[in-house]
């Protein structure tokens, strides 16, 4: 980002931090509880569920399949540690996952281990000295795993809470060892990381404030949807609707179509607190769906193809110290609505 636009953010960093952790993946961080569901999870090509959980504060990696039992879970790490994201590899063998330090952010660093899903063994591919925050494996090829890093993680006004800033897109070739930079942007924020299954293209969330100059363009600009060439990384453009209002936050891409599901407020709860609602939007035929309607907190969306079916996340402790996450899923018209029940009672 161009230093005179962090120079304005400085000014304006509290409105923006606000906007930027609602739906982010940092908001439990918040929290002085670490136990039970966290809300991060994963379903594989074949339907099987991966997700996180704290138990006694301990972050571990759960396994859950119709028919069959794990011994949960699969992988435990200290309870100075969290899992901040993972990702199913597209062939289903592997699972990624990206873990740092509960305390002491200003210092950074992370962990990506790498578990094969037959044997749970489980391996630490790289570390890095800057904050991981999402993985994703290119669907094309297993052997690559994308990844955002943040490079700073501080607040840019006194009033604001410290976040993570200057992400840009990298990846790691697995066999090789080796990590390429794709953009330079050091974005204020940066997420939803999706890899596109039929073209060499990258998908994030971020503001669109590539034009602002003032303190007024910086509170007009609005979190969308942008693609990435990875031929030509410098080539990135919007991918939403131009025309929608409201602020797009978490998302995920629609394999099979030209489209998304999203994550956008619609609305305020009587307590004064943002409803967000899931949406589904075709950007080659621009035609927008609403999904849910809960009045509530619906987030992190994943598009299971064996069932045909959404998975999505809602926090009904939303706005509260404490967040309560429940996993869902829904027919793909946004009907049938269900709660997945998660083994070990969580």
């Amino acid at each position: 980002m161009k230093k005179p636009v962090q120079s304005i953010l400085l000014s304006v960093g509290f409105t923006l931090a606000i906007l930027i952790v609602l739906g982010m993946i940092f908001s439990k961080k918040e929290n002085d509880k670490w136990e039970g569901f966290s809300g991060i999870y994963d379903v594989s090509a074949t339907g099987t569920l991966a997700y996180i959980a704290y138990e006694e504060g301990k972050p571990g990696v759960y396994f859950q399949e119709d028919g069959k039992k794990f011994e949960n879970p699969v992988f435990q790490l200290d309870s100075n540690q969290e899992i901040l994201d993972l990702d199913f590899s597209s062939d289903d063998t592997s699972l990624a996952f990206v873990s740092t330090n509960k305390e002491g952010k200003e210092n950074l660093g992370s962990t990506v281990y790498l578990l094969e899903k037959s044997s749970f063994t489980t391996a630490v591919l790289f570390e890095d000295e800057g904050l991981i925050t999402e993985l994703a494996f290119d669907p094309k090829e297993r052997d690559l795993l994308f990844y955002l890093r943040a490079a700073t993680f501080e607040n840019y006004s006194p009033i604001a809470s410290a976040q993570p800033h200057e992400f840009d897109l990298f990846n790691y070739q697995i066999t090789n060892q080796k990590h390429e930079q794709f953009t330079h942007l050091e974005k204020y924020a940066m997420g939803s990381l999706n890899i596109s299954s039929k073209n060499n293209i990258a998908y994030v969330q971020m503001m669109d404030d590539e034009q602002a100059e003032t303190a007024e363009d910086i509170f007009d600009a609005k979190q969308k949807i942008f693609q990435i060439l990875l031929n030509d990384p410098n080539e990135y453009s919007i991918i939403s609707a131009q025309t929608r209002a409201e602020d797009i936050y978490d998302f995920t891409l629609v394999p099979d179509e030209n489209a998304f599901i999203f994550q956008s407020v619609n609305g305020t709860g009587e307590n004064g607190i943002f409803e967000y609602e899931l949406f589904h939007y075709n950007w080659e035929k621009d035609e927008e769906e609403q999904l849910t309607r809960l009045k509530s907190y619906a987030t992190r969306p994943v598009v299971d193809l064996v069932s045909d079916s959404i998975y999505y996340i809602v926090d009904s402790q939303f706005g509260e110290k404490n967040s309560k996450y429940s996993l869902y899923k829904m027919d793909r018209d946004g009907k049938n609505k269900e709660e997945i029940k998660l083994d070990n009672g969580f």
